[in-house]
């Protein structure tokens, strides 16, 4: 009854989605309050916590819901000026058929322009469908493209921010893992050796999406040169220690872009004259070249730690009793989005009207996805808080914890029923955390202790970094069913319940076969 009970929340909200053809959103509002209700009423959580857990869950979330609003405005934008559109005619006359399109903008483009945390759910959409995409093609392959490398997203912080955090506070030591820096270097290698298969598996899945099993006949062989490209690249890279990890997906799309490129390069010859540079296609590409040089001057190490300090403790706040958080406004990718936004209005120059236009259309769009990030990461806070009080003004765990935390009862009966099995079922878990907190980070932050425990539990300590990093993997792929990416993507083209529910039910099997795959794998890696 306690796994049931715990698991409650995500099966409603999957089902309400699946079943009832209802909104990311919607279903995200359900969750939220289910999962308070079990947490107060039966998971022995006061309901202070529980709130407090919300309110960190949508703080915690803003990183991502503010660049996903901003990127929406400086799409909308882009729109109504006409930017949008001579950069499709661009690209046509690169890639020129759908197939092509699928895998430079989503297998090379969408990996790098995810590495530089770019939110590709909210750029990606209006672009395929004004290459010719239908509205469910132009969805699945921009939710799919936001992560084929799984971690390697926004300079790879569901890497490192979740190796920092189980090294540091959950103080996790993994055999023959002597310090943090041999832990991320560790967990990386790991996380690339699962890539061959994911990514293929990835790209493979947008051709999908486009004309069904036509699509992936006519160019799987492209497809699967495209997928290993891009893994073999990463995985290079990370065995040799060739660059630092924050790069991997930047260098790695990069070079898929560059493969594709030439894979079909005899489509494009009698159109070589339709891809070349002018002063107009500068231009509308100028917010996209500043959000570029943007996203990679601010993560440089020492800016970045530079602008994380330029306020100081006037942006850390508390939320509840010892739990605190700090904004780091100017070191987020959201707030040099929104600068890009501003300066681009002098630059594509809008009228009156597009302007107006521009702010009715992303006033009217921007509320769904935003609800669904923050309440989808406030359920992901109020399992992970569960059974926890404050006590002497700091936030621990209660008398019952240990039987009644949401997260542990989770992990602990999937390590007893499944023992020695219990490695094929890690990917399973980070998918599922994945789709309650709509993030890798969040999955790999929440369910470190667990995992290290379970692993303790069953095949020993010595497998962690191997379980960790399926973990991280399937986390990785559950950007494919995630419902507040999917409901981001639906908003930025208008589209709603209907349209999500198709793509929901269209690539679900797909995704746990893929974590079937990663399970197999770790099994024999283990």
């Amino acid at each position: 009854m306690n796994f049931v009970l715990a698991i409650l929340p995500i099966l409603i909200v999957l089902i309400g989605m699946l079943l009832f053809s209802r909104s990311g959103t919607f279903m995200s509002v359900v969750g939220w309050v289910l999962s308070i209700i079990v947490a107060v009423t039966y998971f022995k959580t006061p309901i202070n916590v529980a709130l407090g857990a919300s309110v960190m869950g949508v703080v915690k979330a803003l990183g991502i819901t503010l660049a996903v609003v901003f990127t929406m405005f400086l799409i909308f934008l882009m729109r109504e000026t006409g930017a949008l559109q001579r950069i499709i005619q661009y690209v046509k006359g690169i890639a020129k058929t759908k197939e092509e399109q699928a895998l430079f903008i989503g297998m090379g483009f969408g990996s790098l322009a995810t590495a530089l945390g770019m939110v590709t759910p909210a750029m990606f959409p209006p672009v395929f469908l004004m290459l010719g995409f239908s509205p469910i093609a132009a969805i699945g392959i921009s939710v799919l493209c936001y992560d084929p490398l799984t971690s390697f997203a926004l300079f790879s912080i569901p890497i490192t921010l979740p190796a920092k955090v189980a090294w540091g506070p959950f103080g996790i030591r993994p055999p023959g893992v002597p310090n943090l820096e041999e832990f991320i270097w560790n967990f990386t290698h790991k996380i690339t050796v699962f890539l061959p298969v994911v990514s293929v598996c990835f790209a493979l899945l947008m051709l999908y999406t486009i004309e069904g099993k036509d699509s992936v006949k006519k160019h799987w062989k492209q497809a699967l040169v495209a997928g290993l490209v891009l893994s073999l690249t990463s995985y290079v890279i990370a065995a040799f220690r060739i660059l630092p990890v924050e790069v991997i997906g930047i260098a790695s799309g990069f070079v898929t872009m560059v493969a594709v490129y030439f894979m079909f390069s005899k489509n494009r010859k009698e159109k070589a004259e339709e891809h070349r540079w002018d002063a107009d296609l500068v231009q509308s590409m100028f917010p996209l070249i500043l959000l570029v040089v943007f996203s990679m001057v601010v993560n440089i190490p020492t800016i970045k730690k530079y602008l994380a300090n330029v306020l100081g403790r006037s942006e850390v706040i508390t939320i509840i009793a010892n739990k605190k958080t700090d904004l780091n406004i100017f070191a987020n990718v959201w707030f040099w989005i929104l600068v890009t936004c501003v300066l681009s209005i002098p630059i594509l120059r809008p009228t009156p009207e597009q302007l107006r236009n521009t702010f009715k259309t992303w006033l009217q769009r921007i509320w769904g996805p935003f609800i669904a990030y923050s309440l989808f990461f406030a359920v992901a806070f109020v399992m992970a808080w569960s059974a926890m009080e404050v006590a002497n003004g700091k936030l621990v765990p209660g008398p019952h914890f240990a039987d009644y935390n949401m997260d542990r009862i989770i992990g602990v009966t999937l390590a007893k029923i499944f023992g020695d099995l219990y490695p094929f079922l890690s990917p399973f878990l980070g998918l599922f955390g994945a789709f309650v907190g709509g993030s890798e980070t969040a999955s790999n932050v929440l369910f470190a202790k667990i995992q290290f425990e379970a692993t303790k539990m069953t095949v020993g300590a010595q497998a962690f970094m191997w379980i960790y990093a399926a973990h991280a993997v399937g986390g990785g792929i559950a950007s494919a069913i995630t419902p507040s990416k999917i409901t981001n993507a639906a908003a930025t083209i208008g589209v709603k319940g209907e349209e999500e529910a198709k793509l929901l039910k269209v690539v679900i099997f797909p995704v746990l076969v893929m974590c079937v795959f990663v399970g197999i794998m770790v099994m024999a890696l283990v």
